[in-house]
């Protein structure tokens, strides 16, 4: 009679399991990079991609619907600077031109802010209806003027 007995095994086929083994954890390492690095990602554009709004906007929502911070933009009205060295404050009107609103300001001016300039301002509007910005922004000019060239003699 003859006697069944198992057959022993392929030195291949473990070798194999340890290379499929060692795909699958390359493999399950990638996917938890890839999404890591895009959660890092969303995360970023989430928090940094703020939309602002306009003064009209800004005006024609309610008092109950605006988020506890805005960033609103628009330009800022000549003559209606007002600049405290001593304290380091500043107001100014933002208009979008149909309305403006007033702005308060404490803290560093950026050395483009000017009258005309576009400004994005962010903070809280207060019961009085004047905005008081935490933080200002200048929008730099989109268009490049050369500086005079200087006369020759």
């Amino acid at each position: 009679m003859s006697s069944l007995q198992p057959a022993a095994p392929d030195p291949r086929s473990r070798s194999l399991g340890r290379g499929a083994r060692r795909t699958a954890v390359f493999v399950i390492g990638t996917i938890v990079l890839i999404l890591s690095l895009a959660y890092l990602v969303y995360g970023g554009i989430q928090q940094g991609a703020t939309y602002w709004v306009t003064v009209s906007e800004l005006q024609q929502r309610a008092p109950g619907t605006l988020p506890a911070r805005v960033r609103l933009g628009g330009t800022v009205q000549p003559g209606t600077i007002r600049w405290d060295a001593s304290h380091r404050h500043l107001t100014f009107m933002v208009t979008d031109g149909q309305h403006a609103l007033p702005v308060a300001y404490s803290g560093v001016v950026p050395d483009i802010f000017a009258e005309g300039r576009q400004v994005v301002v962010e903070g809280t509007r207060d019961p009085g209806g004047t905005f008081q910005a935490t933080t200002l922004l200048a929008k730099c000019p989109t268009k490049y003027n050369a500086a005079d060239p200087a006369p020759s003699q």
